[in-house]
Parts: C-alpha cells; structure tokens; sequence
C-alpha cells in the first residue's frame, strides 16, 4: 500500500509578494532622486546617525521615548554613577536639553574643576518626575539650575505616570526594543527611506525624524537631524503673569527640599519663541529669593518654533555658562 506524497506547499505568494517588494524599492528610488524635495526629506532620514562612540545610548526617536526608563530606574551604570556624582544638575524639560551643549559645557565645567549632569526630559516633563529621581537615589548635588518654564507646578506628564507603574524588568524590555526597533529602521532606511515620513501619514500628516541619544556622561542630548533655523526671535518677558496658588506651593515645596538636601538652587530659563505659560523666573527668584541667571545672546534663532537651533544653542550655552561661573564658586570647594 503506497501513501500519496503531500504536495508541496505553494511558493507564488512569496514570489508574488518579493516582486512586489522590488518594484515599490525600485520606484521610490526614482521617484525619491527625480523630485528636489522628497530627495531633500529623504537626505534628512538618512542624516540621523548615531553618535559614534560608546558614551551614548538612545534616549528617543519617532517610535518613543527611552530615557525616562534609564534614568528612574538606574539600568545604565555608567549614566548613574555620573548622575549620582554631579556637583550640578540641571533640571527642566526638552528647551533645556536643546541649549545644554556639551562641547562648551564640558571644557568650561572642567577647567572650574566641577562636575556636572543635564536632567531634563521630554514631553514638557515638570518638578515631579526628577524630584521622584533625586529622591529615589538620594542625590545631593551642591547646585541645581532649574528651567523655570513650566517646571513649578507642572506635575506628571503622561508618560511619567507610565514610568511610575512600570518595573525594572519592563524598563529593561522597553530599552532593548527601543534599541532593536532603532537600529533597523536606520538599517532599511539606508535601502529605502521611510515612505510614511516622505509622503505623511494619512490624516496625520508629516512625521517628523528626529532623534535624541542621551550621554552617559554628563546626561547631554545630542539631536540628530536638528532642525532647520526660521527667523529671529524676541525672548519673552522674565516676569509673565503673577504666580498661581500651585506654583506658589510647589516652587517653595521643591525649594524646602533642595535646602534639606544641602543643595542651593539658581533659576533660569531658555529663550523660546512659544513660553510653556505660568509665571516667568523672575517671579519665582523672588518668591524663593534664589538667583536669577538669565542670558540671551543677539540673534537667537528657533528651529521649530518651541528649541533653540544649532548655532543659537551653542552661543547660548558660552553666555550661559560665563554667567553661571559666579555662583559655582559659592557651592563650596570641588569634590
């Protein structure tokens, strides 16, 4: 008795599917070379490159945010080991993390014989979720310098509160998919730029690529395309609107903390096009009677309408830095 052979399994799908594949490359190809402005788009996917060295890991890009997980739950070692070092610590949301330029901030901050590490988050991220991380840790940095945009008051923002709930294994999981996820689309985009990118999203528009790698060192964004420059702007007023019952009680609740810790504290703020609302500095300055180290270098630019761009970023940060030196040297003596 002969038992019949199954068939073999059908393979035109996967051919038909492959052929398809090849010819959609094929015409993005042409059509991406032949048109100015989607070869301009395409160059910006493309542009976005990790950092060539081993001191930075992902902190966001298109498909989320990744440093919130890093630095709440300390599952990168060397990120914690300088974060829980720092003299001073800057804290306030991505406006800051723009400005902040390592390669002005690092040389300054050295030959002052301190040590230093930028703080701040995505999402407009307010006092709550880095408060929860200088407590978690048990930071006691002699200095922080807090972006008073938005930051007195401004509670959690949604994905905090995600943060919050997770676990350090979620952490861990959601860092590696990140990077996994990360590494591919830089990899199939070098074949084929991303065509949702190129053309938007149907009813959303154009997604932007931007991404963000976080140093371990001194907690630096560095951005990779960074966005083009618009037109000069004015920065807006130090005082804005009087201070509300929250502000008021947040701002002397962080304050009352940061006095316990032993750390004295130094407002500022970033020039923007677009301010957050609330109170400006000045207004929390006097309230806790803190300095105020305020600069805005001539010409400041914006590349989006909300950060500073490139080149204002860099001017911003030497003012900025040449302005904060005084109040270093009352921290104490270097560590």
């Amino acid at each position: 008795m002969s038992s019949a052979r199954p068939a073999p399994p059908a393979l035109w799908p996967a051919a038909v599917f492959a052929m398809g594949l090849a010819a959609l490359l094929a015409a993005t190809v042409v059509v991406v070379d032949h048109l100015p402005s989607l070869r301009a788009a395409a160059s910006g996917l493309l542009e976005a490159e990790r950092p060539g060295d081993a001191d930075h890991y992902l902190a966001g890009d298109i498909g989320g945010q990744v440093d919130h997980h890093v630095l709440f739950f300390g599952i990168d070692a060397d990120a914690q080991s300088r974060l829980q070092a720092a003299e001073v610590l800057f804290l306030g949301n991505s406006r800051l993390m723009f400005a902040l330029r390592p390669e002005v901030l690092r040389p300054g901050f050295a030959a002052l014989g301190r040590s230093y590490y930028a703080m701040g988050f995505g999402f407009r991220e307010a006092d709550r979720f880095p408060l929860a991380i200088i407590r978690r840790f048990d930071l006691r940095p002699r200095l922080v310098v807090v972006n008073a945009d938005g930051f007195f008051g401004g509670g959690l923002s949604a994905w905090a509160e995600v943060v919050n709930r997770d676990t350090a294994f979620a952490a861990r999981k959601l860092r590696w998919e990140a990077e996994t996820a990360h590494d591919v689309r830089r990899a199939v985009h070098i074949v084929a730029p991303n065509w949702l990118a190129l053309f938007g999203r149907p009813g959303l528009g154009h997604a932007r690529e931007l991404n963000m790698y976080r140093s371990r060192f001194d907690g630096t964004w560095q951005v990779s395309p960074w966005p083009e420059s618009h037109t000069a702007f004015a920065p807006p007023p130090v005082d804005g609107p009087p201070l509300s019952r929250g502000e008021i009680a947040a701002a002397r609740a962080f304050k009352s903390e940061m006095d316990a810790r032993g750390t004295r504290l130094v407002v500022t703020r970033v020039p923007t096009p677009e301010p957050h609302g609330g109170a400006g500095p000045a207004r929390f300055a006097d309230l806790l009677q803190v300095p105020l180290v305020m600069v805005a270098p001539p010409g400041l630019t914006s590349g989006d309408r909300s950060h500073l761009d490139q080149a204002s970023a860099h001017d911003w940060s030497r003012a900025f830095l040449e302005a904060l030196t005084p109040h270093l040297g009352d921290a104490g003596p270097p560590r």
